[in-house]
């Protein structure tokens, strides 16, 4: 093997260790979520809800920014009990950090985990 070859070999064999890992499951799920979703009207909210419901933590972009959020209740709600969750939290909270303070304060006694970058 000539010395590029190896170069090339041992570039590829690091890369691949860097590259993010998807479980079989977690992309069956993110697919069965995205198709469930595809009916609804806010069909971004319901596929967060659906995976949030499955125990996923998901980036949720609220008035106030995005947060990270996950379901902390057990048993974790149905997607139709988390996207109402969202969307009323959503709706009772404002712009910037303030909105997602005021997101968070509404969510976390529903059963949820909200975390944003603040």
């Amino acid at each position: 093997m000539t010395r590029s070859a190896c170069a090339t070999l041992g570039a590829l064999i690091v890369l691949a260790g860097c590259a993010p890992a998807t479980s079989t499951a977690e992309s069956r799920d993110r697919g069965e979520c995205k198709e469930y979703a595809r009916t609804f009207e806010h069909s971004g909210r319901m596929k967060d809800a659906c995976l949030i419901s499955r125990g996923y933590t998901v980036s949720y972009s609220t008035n106030g920014g995005g947060v990270d959020v996950a379901a902390r209740a057990q048993p974790r709600p149905a997607a139709e009990v988390v996207a109402t969750d969202l969307k009323a939290c959503n709706d009772q909270s404002g712009l910037g950090y303030e909105g997602r303070l005021q997101f968070t304060r509404c969510m976390t006694p529903r059963g949820y985990t909200v975390r944003s970058g603040d």
